[in-house]
């Protein structure tokens, strides 16, 4: 705990981590908007089902297979929903709060937001559903919410995060901690797929997306404005508590939003 106080008075460290909320922020903005800039999107699911390990049987397969075996769907569940804003709270506390290194933080957000904007571009020329959509499998929601959006599927963000988050933190692999943790990421490709909530060429495409930005990003890092830094300590605290329980406010939303659409809609009805 004292170490973690230390931290959230540290100036180096509350810039570092707001930086990274509002990138997140940003790419929750970007689902939200797609609905609107995204309609000119090309879908390619039906010439995308002509490739190979694309077929019903294939896909339907591997996921009654993971529910035959309770313990491993359950793993898999928890993993995937650990997925994207889970790996990128761990690693970033790994790093940041815990390790403070600075320069790898940096290296990270450069990454997440090349890896968001290339994502973005792609998502905005062409799209394919996800396997659990074009197969209707029962339990699985088609519903877009405030996390996710059902075009958002090749390049998979949840693997190109995950590989991004990998080779950064390869350096600490000697470390418990950072071995923990690149376990945890390395369970998410396998999820993605036995789940049905993507096929495996997203996968490969999410894997080849990270290893691309983090290659041409060698050497780069996220550079922050001077002025930031100018801002007392007191606020930057502020600034970091609203912003943490927004993302608080965001998941608890995304987890179901028609039930609190319906209760917000019961509040304010006259």
């Amino acid at each position: 705990m004292n170490l973690l106080q230390q931290r959230l008075r540290d100036p180096e460290v509350l810039v570092r981590l707001n930086a990274f909320f509002l990138s997140y922020f940003g790419w929750i903005a970007f689902g939200v908007l797609y609905g609107i800039i995204g309609r000119w999107s090309v879908d390619v699911t039906r010439e995308f089902l002509r490739l190979p390990l694309t077929s019903k049987d294939f896909v339907v397969g591997l996921v009654n297979f993971t529910k035959s075996i309770p313990p491993l769907y359950g793993l898999f569940t928890l993993v995937y929903y650990l997925g994207f804003a889970g790996s990128i709270a761990l690693i970033v506390a790994y790093l940041l709060l815990y390790l403070r290194d600075l320069e790898s933080s940096d290296r990270l957000l450069a990454r997440y937001l090349m890896a968001y904007a290339v994502a973005g571009a792609i998502y905005l020329v062409f799209h394919i559903y996800a396997p659990h959509i074009v197969y209707d499998l029962p339990g699985y929601t088609s519903e877009n919410t405030l996390l996710t959006r059902q075009e958002f599927v090749l390049p998979s963000l949840h693997n190109t995060f995950i590989m991004i988050n990998i080779i950064t933190l390869w350096r600490y692999r000697k470390r418990l901690g950072a071995r923990a943790i690149i376990l945890v990421n390395a369970l998410i490709p396998f999820a993605t797929i036995f789940l049905g909530h993507h096929w495996v060429y997203d996968v490969v495409s999410g894997f080849a997306l990270g290893i691309f930005v983090s290659r041409i990003s060698r050497g780069w890092s996220a550079r922050l404005s001077d002025w930031i830094y100018r801002l007392e300590v007191s606020s930057l605290q502020r600034v970091t508590v609203f912003n943490f329980l927004l993302a608080l406010i965001v998941l608890i939303l995304a987890a179901n939003p028609d039930r609190w659409a319906e209760l917000i809609s019961g509040i304010t009805a006259p």
